[in-house]
């Protein structure tokens, strides 16, 4: 797995990542033992998937960059515990379609953990380290020529993925890593185009569990029990 530009000194002394997942879609991961990636297409900020969301136009027409059909990606972060990001990523959309705070579970695992998904998986993988700046940078981006080379590239490259670790200074509390995944043909589903389901073995990926911290006392100890089970 590459990595995009540095890692900071916290991640030099603490080589560690967190996501926080809903309890079934982590117990999903444990079953079906994958990783489930999305296009970014499907991120909610315009401002933070520059590929995705530019108008170009080709030859005096809209045109639509095939680039972005085959970029997949997964967010992490590495600030141990927040309150912000356990209700940011607990409340969501589940399986089901219901919106509300779910309870969740926070997995670690470490950098170097990470190559097990170009070990499993066929493609190219990549990680960085997501850049916060002021909006006003922001609204220069579509004019800078480095973006502009990116975009007119119809092949996946790692200039697309730099477009894609840009975001709002407001949510640099956030401490986002992104992994990203340009997987082989041979992973990518017709019926689930905005999705990829890469291969690993949890037990060599996950270092750590953590149940939410709004969870009962009661109901912890029967999902602790069932893990060890």
């Amino acid at each position: 797995m590459k990595i995009i530009g540095s890692t900071n000194q916290q991640l030099a002394k603490n080589p560690y990542i967190y996501r926080i997942e809903i309890i079934d879609r982590f117990y999903k991961l444990l079953d079906n033992k994958e990783l489930v990636f999305v296009n970014p297409d499907k991120w909610e900020d315009p401002l933070e998937n520059l590929i995705f969301n530019a108008q170009i136009i080709k030859n005096g027409k809209p045109f639509k960059n095939p680039a972005k059909n085959n970029i997949f990606a997964q967010c992490w972060s590495y600030d141990g515990d927040s309150y912000g990001i356990w209700k940011i990523y607990t409340t969501k959309e589940n399986d089901d379609g219901v919106i509300k705070r779910h309870m969740g579970v926070r997995i670690t695992t470490k950098l170097d953990n990470l190559s097990q998904l170009s070990k499993n998986n066929q493609g190219e993988y990549y990680y960085g380290l997501v850049e916060y700046q002021p909006k006003y940078k922001l609204d220069k981006l579509p004019k800078d020529k480095k973006v502009i080379g990116a975009l007119q590239k119809t092949k996946p490259c790692q200039g697309h993925l730099e477009t894609l670790l840009i975001k709002r200074k407001s949510y640099s509390y956030e401490n986002q890593l992104r992994l990203f995944a340009i997987p082989s043909n041979s992973l990518l589903i017709d019926a689930e185009k905005q999705i990829c389901r890469l291969s690993i073995e949890p037990k060599k990926i996950i270092t750590s569990v953590r149940f939410d911290p709004g969870m009962e006392y009661k109901t912890y100890k029967e999902h602790k029990n069932k893990l060890i089970n």
